[in-house]
């Protein structure tokens, strides 16, 4: 009887855990609708994707998550589902000697509007 009380003691305190988990992750996550940028490939000098949130742009971390009809436009209005993250990205690309240094984001998931 001891063991079960355990067990069942143990399992509820992950069970719990693991919701505040979800919680504290689904807060971190924003939704919002955003423009899309695509200023080409970077192994023929552009800067992939670019990302404009209210008048604030951001470079994707992870831009293998936009699907690839994206690259047909210039710009695209989307609903993007991102989580900010702490570091800028250093992407060198382009013609440009400088490095962009830009606020960062990684993309969760992105439909057309």
């Amino acid at each position: 009887m001891k063991t079960f009380l355990l067990l069942a003691s143990l399992f509820l305190l992950a069970s719990c855990q693991n919701n505040t988990r979800q919680d504290e992750l689904a807060e971190l996550n924003h939704r919002t609708t955003a423009t899309l940028y695509w200023t080409g490939e970077i192994a023929a000098d552009g800067c992939g994707f670019e990302v404009e949130i209210e008048g604030k742009r951001y470079l994707p971390e992870n831009e293998n998550a936009i699907p690839e009809s994206f690259k047909q436009e210039d710009s695209s209005r989307v609903q993007l589902t991102y989580a900010r993250l702490s570091d800028p990205i250093d992407r060198r690309c382009g013609m440009l000697p400088q490095p962009r240094v830009m606020p960062a984001i990684r993309i969760l998931s992105v439909e057309a509007l």
